[in-house]
């Protein structure tokens, strides 16, 4: 399978997340520790700004509001931009350089719905929108990270908290979500 169509599929459940959200949702609390909803919007928004950004061998742009005053649409506007980034011809063959390093394209777009997959996480649960979504998808990201980062520590502060016990029955997307250490906000 193309890496894009996973793309594809996680952009949109992310997308369909953060149209739904009513604008008191946006200073909801989440599960990433001192981020609203707002924050993590903000951050997906910015951070498809920078893949698309590195995937063009562009400077990324610095730290920022990347919302202003049309969240959803600004962060509709930067999955465009994203995906256009990553659809470019030879993208995905050819590594990108990075701040982390250099790395294969594919691996750019895999970064991206594991990304939409954890903070689509955050936003579902932190606004009782339902948190089972693309569990084929969550199965692998969860066996990526738990490649990844198997038992190495996680410093207090890091991204990621310490892995947490998922729920008996629990769906691909909330053992997911155990495994990076999100606590649900609505329980």
């Amino acid at each position: 399978m193309n890496p894009l169509d996973d793309f594809d599929r996680s952009a949109t459940t992310a997308t369909g997340l953060v149209r739904a959200l009513a604008p008191s949702q946006f200073e909801l609390p989440t599960a990433c520790t001192d981020w609203s909803v707002q924050a993590v919007v903000n951050h997906l928004t910015q951070g498809n700004h920078k893949f698309a950004a590195w995937a063009r061998g562009a400077q990324a742009p610095p730290d920022g509001d990347f919302l202003g005053d049309d969240p959803a649409g600004a962060f509709e506007r930067s999955v465009a931009l994203v995906r256009a980034a990553l659809s470019e011809p030879g993208l995905l063959e050819r590594t990108v350089e990075t701040p982390f390093g250099p790395v294969p394209g594919a691996t750019l777009v895999h970064m991206r719905v594991n990304e939409f997959l954890a903070h689509g996480w955050d936003i579902a649960d932190a606004t009782g929108q339902p948190t089972d979504f693309l569990p084929d998808l969550a199965e692998g990201a969860l066996r990526q990270w738990r490649d990844r980062l198997g038992g190495k520590p996680r410093p207090d502060g890091g991204p990621f908290a310490a892995e947490r016990a998922a729920p008996e029955g629990a769906s691909a997307a909330d053992r997911l979500a155990a495994f990076l250490g999100r606590e649900p906000v609505r329980k």
